[in-house]
C-alpha cells in the first residue's frame, strides 16, 4: 500500500491523541478529543475510518465541561475500552474516565474513579483476566503533590484495588505493560527521585499493584518517559524525551532495561531544536519506531516526526511530515503491510484555524529507501530495500545492435 494523508474534523479543535489501531477491514480505529461536536467543550471522539483514511463512523462521549481519552484499548470482545478524564461526571475536579463500547462505538458502559482534586488517567489496557488496568495521577491521595495512580477493575468496570507512587513532589505514571508473572510495569517520570529535575521512571510491581522494585534514567535536566513496550527479551523499552543528553536542546530519547529495569543502552534522536517521542510501537522485525515532534526539521513549525530502528536502537531512517505551522503525531501503529499510521494534529492543513487543529492521519510506507547491491556492467542492476531486505527491483538495460 502506497502512503497517503487524510484530515477531518470540523471548526473547532480534533485532536487524535487517545491512540490508533488498524482493524480487521484494513481501516483505522482512532481515539482522541474534539470541540466540533459532541455535548460541550472537549468531548470524547471516537472515529473509525477505511484503509485510506475516510471516516465512515464517529462518536462522542461526555458532558458540559471538558471531557478527554488520552488512551484506548481493543478489547477481546470485539469492542473498546477508552482510557481518560472527565470534569463532567465524578467526584471532583476531573476524575479518571473508563468508557467501554462495542465494535460501533455504542457505549456499553463507563465508570469514573477518582477523589474531590485531580485524577487523570494517561493509559488503560485490558488485563489476562478480562478486567482493566489504568494508570496516571491523582491530586487526591499519595504521598504528596501529585502522585502516579494505578487503579485495577473487573470486566465490568468495578474498582477491585488501587495503588499510589510517589514522593513529595510531582509524580507521573504515563504507560503500562502486563508483565508475564501477573504483574505491571509502569514509566512515567519522578521528580521525588532520580538525578534531577524530572528523571524517566520505571516501577514494577505484583498482581495486586504492590511495588517491587523502580529505577530511574536521567541526568540533571528534564527526561520525560511517555511511551513504553514490553521486548522479546522481558525487558523494557522506554521513550520520551531528554534534555540531559543528545545534540542539543529537547531531543527523543530512548532507554533499554532487561528484566529487572538495568539499563542496557540509550540512544538519542534529533537536532539542535526540540525533539519529543510521545509513542513507539515494537516493530514486526524487532527494532522501534518513535512518533512525535521535531523543530530541528521539516517543513517549518514543528512537524510530525517518525524515526525507525533497529534492535539496538540505531536510527535506520526519520520522517517528518506537516506544512508551515504545527504538527504532532500523537499516536501510531504499525499497519498489516509493514507501514506505519501516524494519528496527527494539524494546523497547517484542514477546517479549523491556526490555533484550532484537525486530525491527521498519515501513512508511512516501511520502506523509505534504495540501495545498489550487486551489478554486471552493461547488463542488469539489482536494488534492495535499504531497511528491507526483501524489498527489491531489478532494472534492465537493452542495447539495439547495429
Amino acid at each position: 500500500m502506497g502512503g497517503w494523508s487524510k484530515v477531518s474534523g470540523g471548526a473547532g479543535t480534533d485532536v487524535p491523541d487517545g491512540n490508533i489501531f488498524q482493524i480487521s477491514d484494513g481501516g483505522f480505529i482512532i481515539a482522541g478529543r474534539t470541540t466540533s461536536f459532541g455535548a460541550g467543550r472537549n468531548d470524547v471522539w471516537l472515529v473509525e475510518t477505511d484503509s485510506v483514511g475516510n471516516m465512515e463512523w464517529n462518536k462522542t462521549y461526555g458532558g458540559s465541561l471538558d471531557d478527554a481519552a488520552a488512551d484506548m484499548c481493543k478489547t477481546t470482545d470485539g469492542g473498546y475500552a477508552l482510557g481518560g478524564y472527565t470534569n463532567s461526571f465524578g467526584a471532583g475536579s476531573s476524575d479518571f474516565w473508563l468508557i467501554k463500547t462495542n465494535s460501533t462505538g455504542n457505549i456499553q458502559w463507563n465508570m469514573t474513579y477518582g477523589g474531590t482534586d485531580s485524577d487523570q488517567a494517561f493509559f488503560v489496557a485490558q488485563t489476562s483476566d478480562g478486567g482493566y488496568a489504568i494508570v496516571g495521577n491523582t491530586n487526591s491521595s499519595g504521598a504528596g503533590g501529585i502522585d502516579a495512580w494505578l487503579v485495577k477493575t473487573n470486566a465490568n468496570g468495578d474498582m477491585q484495588w488501587n495503588m499510589t507512587y510517589g514522593g513529595t513532589a510531582n509524580d507521573q505514571g504515563m504507560v503500562l505493560v502486563q508483565t508475564s508473572d501477573g504483574g505491571y510495569a509502569i514509566a512515567g517520570y519522578t521528580n521525588s527521585f532520580g538525578a534531577g529535575n524530572n528523571d524517566f521512571w520505571l516501577i514494577k510491581t505484583d498482581a495486586t499493584g504492590i511495588m517491587q522494585w523502580n529505577k530511574t534514567y536521567g541526568g540533571t535536566n528534564l527526561d520525560n518517559a511517555y511511551a513504553m513496550v514490553l521486548t522479546s527479551d522481558g525487558g523494557f523499552a522506554i521513550a520520551g524525551r531528554t534534555s540531559s543528553f543528545g545534540a542539543g536542546g529537547i531531543d527523543v530519547w530512548l532507554v533499554k532495561t532487561d528484566a529487572v529495569g538495568t539499563m542496557q543502552w540509550s540512544k538519542t534522536y534529533g537536532g539542535t531544536g526540540g525533539d519529543y517521542g510521545l509513542h513507539m510501537v515494537y516493530t514486526s522485525e524487532g527494532g522501534y519506531a518513535i512518533g512525535g515532534y521535531t523543530t530541528s526539521a521539516g517543513a517549518g513549525g514543528a512537524d510530525a516526526y517518525l524515526v525507525k530502528t533497529d534492535a539496538a536502537g540505531i536510527m535506520q531512517w526519520n520522517r517528518t511530515y506537516g506544512g508551515a505551522r504545527t504538527e504532532i503525531a500523537w499516536s501510531m501503529c504499525q499497519t498489516n503491510d509493514g507501514g506505519f499510521t501516524l494519528g496527527c494534529q494539524t494546523s497547517s492543513f484542514g477546517f479549523g484555524t491556526t490555533t484550532d487543529p484537525d486530525c491527521y492521519l498519515v501513512k508511512a510506507d516501511s520502506e523509505i529507501g534504495l540501495a545498489q547491491v550487486d551489478s554486471t556492467a552493461n547488463n542488469i542492476t539489482i536494488h534492495r530495500g535499504a531497511t528491507d531486505p526483501y524489498w527489491n527491483y531489478v532494472r534492465v538495460r537493452i542495447w539495439k545492435t547495429t
